[in-house]
């Protein structure tokens, strides 16, 4: 039945697509039938949401013309029609998703009908799709046809007639096409007590098919006993299938189906006892029909008619669908469960089905470090305590990592290779290049922050969920092409953040070892809603400590609430510039470049350099690179210099690495001055002491002891 709703649904599009659209409210008197009167044949009347008292002054008349009548798209509308609906020379007259309240037909005796046929009609179609008609009391039926009125056909789907005292569709003496009726319900109806008395569907027509499929008759009843549910359908081109008809309490003079031939195919009848207890003629072919079976209705006295678990409906149907109205039948549903919702099912957590295979069920969502969950089973109604997947103790799914995930689950248990348990499948999002680092030993692994990346726009964007507790907890690596001894590399980003972020940290660096810092001033405060651009040319390995290509941003000061994004990151290899040439600069210059000062490359140790100067006590010293009008200085900032003291005075030889050496972290990381021990210089010497042992005068310096001769002694 699921492909005859499609079939409605899309030929629903396709009419409003292609129709001229007439909009009505309820502003308008007698609004339906002016619409319908100035309608042209393929024209569209589309109902605001509202109440539609429609007047006795005449009928709503579909004469000739094939219109479309039918609800804005999710408004509730209810027409309360007091004279009826007519057609008549051909056309068609289509209804969607319209409710009709039938208890306000005009007083007048010759108004007893909803929808009718005028006299000599030939060739009508009527469809009704999704409506719902209630409240009928009159003498007819909601839908009648008499003597001399000819139809193609009658076409119902899901639609609801409920709480009418007469009978619902009465095709009486007409010719017919084709009645079919689908996916629909009858309830609480009960035609009059008279001898003369319609089932609560009937058609006297000697020609033409009847299908009724998938239908829910519950509390519905002809009052003579000759008739029933299904009352006397003269063709015998008639099958009643994979319907339910049940009466609250059993009913021995009563049938559900009173039809002069055709079949009943895989029909549950309950509680209509007569013939032999089957409540269906014996004229009728019976085809696997369930009686004496209870439906199982969740609250059928107060209108649920929703189907409880354990019925025998489910999967009796000639397709192996279940029986009945579909609206009634409980849809499985499954919900993801766990610590993050406190282990209740939640619509936000409810799985789909995957489009892909119709054994599994999915959704993307974002997980955290820490998160466990299972699966749950709901029939729509209830949630069964016993229906979780993986069933027992100790077996939930555990998140390692914090990032958005796909998770997939399949009911049968059928998962294979990396399915937990069989049932669940959960696959992190793609973070392309990147790679994550929020914690260390004693803060777990991405609790407390995420990375999510779109590939489409090449965009990473971090959130922070917890302050931190010291610097550099936050940080990023973008993993770019390895980079080669001697060869220039273009690395380019831009960075923006919804809030202040300060001491946001750029490195250019060999994985697991000591990074170079490649933004000049070492780190950058990020303004809110500021974008901040990084573009230079940087250089490939640089001796012990170069890089492979991994770009690492470290946000050691964001804070919970911080949104980080990173875009438009390159990586590429570029042409290397002119490389600058080094000076050691210092009070002994007055602070100027000098060529006597220039740094030579060191021969014997790669990216290293070297000058000869004379130095003295008291000096301050600093490298300055200079590459055109660029200037850079090693190390950066006010107050780095380096105060020569006695042990390094003299003629010497001063080693430089642009790169840095966390060994030589007592001149700035960048340069080095061997020291020369002796007696006389040691008190000017801050990192030296001298003392006596056995008589000997030694000197003790960074942890290592030496005697007068600058020799080492244990």
């Amino acid at each position: 039945m699921k492909k005859l709703f499609s079939l409605f649904a899309a030929m629903l599009v396709a009419l409003v697509a292609n129709a001229n659209v007439i909009n009505i409210n309820t502003g308008t008197t007698d609004a339906l039938r002016k619409a319908v009167a100035n309608a042209s044949s393929g024209d569209v009347i589309v109902m605001a949401a509202g109440t539609y008292v429609e007047s006795n002054s005449d009928y709503i008349a579909f004469h000739g013309k094939d219109v479309t009548v039918m609800a804005e798209d999710g408004a509730e509308v209810i027409v309360q029609p007091k004279v009826p609906i007519r057609f008549k020379n051909g056309g068609v007259a289509r209804f969607y998703n319209i409710k009709f309240d039938c208890g306000h037909l005009s007083d007048l005796g010759s108004y007893d009908n909803i929808i009718v046929p005028a006299d000599g009609t030939e060739g009508k179609k009527l469809f009704l799709e999704g409506c719902e008609f209630f409240g009928f009391t009159q003498n007819n039926s909601i839908i009648h046809t008499r003597t001399d009125r000819q139809l193609d056909s009658v076409v119902i789907n899901n639609c609801y007639f409920h709480d009418n005292m007469k009978s619902c569709v009465f095709l009486e003496y007409a010719t017919l096409g084709a009645l079919i009726i689908t996916n629909s319900t009858f309830a609480n109806i009960a035609t009059n007590t008279a001898a003369y008395s319609a089932g609560v569907i009937d058609v006297r027509a000697t020609t033409g098919q009847v299908r009724i499929d998938h239908c829910t008759f519950y509390n519905v009843q002809a009052m003579n006993t000759d008739y029933a549910a299904i009352g006397k359908i003269k063709t015998t081109d008639a099958v009643v299938s994979n319907c339910v008809f049940a009466m609250p309490e059993s009913t021995d003079n009563l049938r559900a189906i009173h039809m002069e031939g055709g079949e009943a195919d895989n029909c549950l009848v309950f509680n209509y006892v007569k013939d032999e207890g089957y409540g269906i003629r014996s004229a009728v072919t019976k085809n696997n029909c369930i009686t004496g079976q209870d439906p199982l209705f969740l609250d059928a006295a107060n209108g649920d008619l929703r189907i409880s678990s354990g019925s025998p409906v489910f999967g009796a149907a000639t397709d192996g669908s279940d029986l009945g109205d579909p609206r009634w039948i409980p849809t499985l549903e499954y919900y993801m469960v766990g610590n993050m919702t406190n282990w209740q099912a939640f619509p936000e957590y409810k799985l789909a089905k995957n489009p892909e295979n119709d054994d599994e069920y999915m959704m993307s969502l974002l997980l955290f470090a820490g998160d466990e969950f299972k699966v749950v089973k709901s029939d729509g109604i209830t949630i069964a305590d016993t229906d979780w997947y993986p069933s027992g103790m100790g077996n939930n799914f555990q998140v390692t990592a914090s990032g958005m995930y796909t998770v997939y689950f399949r009911p049968d248990g059928q998962g294979g290779e990396g399915w937990h348990e069989g049932y669940i499948l959960a696959e992190a999002a793609d973070r392309g290049p990147w790679d994550t680092w929020f914690g260390d030993a004693n803060w777990q692994e991405e609790k407390s922050s995420y990375l999510i990346y779109d590939a489409a726009s090449g965009k990473a964007t971090v959130y922070i969920r917890q302050n931190k507790d010291a610097q550099w907890k936050a940080q990023v690596k973008y993993q770019g092409i390895p980079a080669e001894d001697g060869k220039c590399y273009r690395v380019a980003l831009k960075i923006k953040a919804n809030n202040d972020i300060n001491g946001v940290t750029l490195k250019w660096q060999e994985d697991n070892n000591t990074p170079n810092v490649i933004y000049e001033n070492q780190s950058i405060n990020l303004g809110a809603g500021e974008t901040f651009i990084y573009d230079e040319v940087v250089a490939g390995v640089v001796g012990e400590h170069g890089s492979n290509g991994i770009l690492v941003l470290d946000f050691g000061f964001a804070g919970a609430g911080d949104i980080i994004e990173i875009f438009d990151v390159v990586i590429e290899e570029a042409e290397c510039p002119e490389p600058p040439t080094y000076y050691l600069v210092g009070s002994m210059t007055e602070w100027a470049v000098m060529d006597e000062y220039m740094f030579v490359e060191n021969a014997e140790v790669a990216g290293e350099y070297t000058v000869e100067a004379k130095l003295e006590a008291g000096m301050s010293i600093l490298v300055v690179g200079i590459s055109g009008e660029d200037e850079t200085w090693y190390p950066a900032g006010i107050g780095k210099q380096y105060v020569v003291d006695a042990a390094h005075s003299g003629q010497k030889t001063v080693y430089f690495r642009p790169a840095g050496n966390p060994d030589w972290a007592d001149f700035g990381g960048y340069f080095y001055i061997e020291a020369t021990l002796g007696v006389d210089n040691v008190n000017a010497d801050t990192n030296a002491v001298k003392f006596i042992r056995n008589g000997q005068v030694l000197i003790r310096r960074n942890g290592e002891t030496y005697n007068i001769l600058a020799e080492k002694v244990e």
